[in-house]
């Protein structure tokens, strides 16, 4: 599974390939990192990297993560997009629980970067799905009226290129 996130304006992508224990690869640009966390309890735990072992915490929260690691607490955004790896939904999942207002794609259709794809109202406000790149919408799971849950994956997008 991927995820992309930014931090201090600089995007990362972690890659998972297990999850018990978490083993995966955080990348940014040409930079790659194995890790692995052996979890202990209400998201705490200890991360390896290369020779390295740190406890950590981590809190997930609705448009990113906290993590404290190494006594420095940080925040991570989830960033939209990442069409790729295995999982082709990632990037188009709900950001918490709501309605699909708008589906302003057909499965098929070409799309622009920043083209909107769908319209979701999570807690009174309105949620745009946006393209992370030119590319195809593969698979629509969801259509105009339908109730979400926090984290479904909304659509399957392929990446130009």
């Amino acid at each position: 599974m991927r995820q992309q996130f930014k931090w201090n304006g600089q995007r990362y992508q972690v890659d998972l390939e297990q999850r018990t224990p978490l083993k995966g690869t955080i990348a940014q640009d040409e930079e790659r990192r194995a890790f692995e966390l052996a979890a202990l309890n209400d998201g705490a735990g200890r991360i390896q990297v290369g020779d390295r072992s740190e406890p950590y915490f981590v809190k997930a929260v609705a448009g990113g993560v906290w993590v404290t690691l190494a006594g420095e607490t940080f925040y991570f955004e989830k960033t939209k997009g990442g069409a790729g790896g295995d999982d082709q939904h990632d990037g188009f999942a709900a950001p918490m629980p709501g309605k699909v207002l708008q589906v302003a794609v057909a499965e098929g259709d070409q799309v622009e970067a920043g083209q909107v794809l769908m319209v979701m109202e999570a807690m009174k406000m309105e949620h745009r799905i946006e393209a992370p790149a030119a590319g195809t919408v593969t698979k629509l799971h969801f259509g105009e009226g339908d109730l979400v849950d926090h984290g479904a994956h909304l659509l399957d997008f392929e990446a130009d290129g």
